[in-house]
C-alpha cells in the first residue's frame, strides 16, 4: 500500500519539478509514538503467530486492547499534525478502518471471495483457523463489511492485495503529503517545522 502511494507521487512530484531531497526536512509531531504503535502490533502479532506460551492467548482475548491503544496513538499523531497537507485523509483513513476493526472483534475483515485461492491458499485457511491477529473473515456476521478489505488488486496489477476504503484515504493522504513536500521550497519546509514546533 505504502510503496505505491510513496513512489508514485515522488515520481510525479519530479515530473512537476519537486525536489526528493526536500523529504529529508519532513517533521511529523510526535512521529515516534507512530513507531511505538508499530512496534506494538508487531509484537502482539509475532507472539499470537508463534503461539508462544500462554502469552498468545492473553494477545487474542485482548485484541481489542492493544488497537484501542495502538490506533489511539495514530489517531492522536494525526491530530497533531493536521495542518500538514494530506493528514487529513489519512486520519480519516485510519478512523474508518478502526471502526470496522472495533466492531468486528479487533480484527479487520477480509472479504475472501475475492482473493485466488490456490495462489493464497495458506493465507486463506490462516484466516479461517483464525490464527491471524489482526484479520478474520468477512461473513453474514460481520459489522460495517463495507469498510473491511473488500477492494482486491489483483494481476497483471504488479502488488496484488486487498484494500479497505480506510486504506485508500491513506494512500491519497500519503500522495499528497509527499507531493506538497517535494514542491515546496527548503526555506519553508524549515519555516513549517519551526511553526509546528511552536504550536505544539
Amino acid at each position: 500500500m505504502w510503496v505505491e502511494s510513496l513512489g508514485s507521487s515522488v515520481i510525479l512530484g519530479k515530473f512537476r519539478g519537486g525536489k526528493i531531497k526536500n523529504l529529508a526536512y519532513i517533521y511529523i509531531e510526535k512521529w515516534w509514538l507512530v513507531t511505538l504503535a508499530a512496534l506494538i502490533e508487531f509484537t502482539a502479532s509475532w507472539i499470537r503467530g508463534r503461539e508462544i506460551s500462554s502469552m498468545w492467548q492473553y494477545v487474542d482475548q485482548y485484541i481489542w486492547l492493544i488497537h484501542l491503544i495502538t490506533y489511539g496513538l495514530l489517531i492522536y499523531v494525526m491530530i497533531c499534525n493536521r495542518k500538514l497537507s494530506g493528514f487529513k485523509l489519512i486520519l480519516i483513513g485510519i478512523i474508518l478502518n478502526f471502526i470496522v476493526i472495533l466492531s468486528n472483534g479487533g480484527r479487520m475483515p477480509v472479504n475472501i471471495s475475492g482473493i485466488d485461492p490456490i495462489v493464497y491458499q495458506e493465507k486463506i485457511e490462516i484466516l479461517q483457523s483464525g490464527r491471524d491477529l489482526v484479520h478474520t473473515v468477512l461473513d453474514e456476521t460481520t459489522l460495517f463489511g463495507f469498510l473491511g478489505d473488500v477492494i482486491h488488486l489483483k494481476k497483471p496489477y504488479p502488488l496484488p492485495k486487498t484494500l479497505s476504503i480506510g486504506d485508500l484515504f491513506m494512500m491519497v493522504g500519503v500522495f499528497l503529503f509527499v507531493q506538497r513536500q517535494m514542491l515546496t521550497s527548503i526555506n519553508t519546509s524549515k519555516n513549517e517545522k519551526t511553526s509546528l514546533t511552536t504550536n505544539h
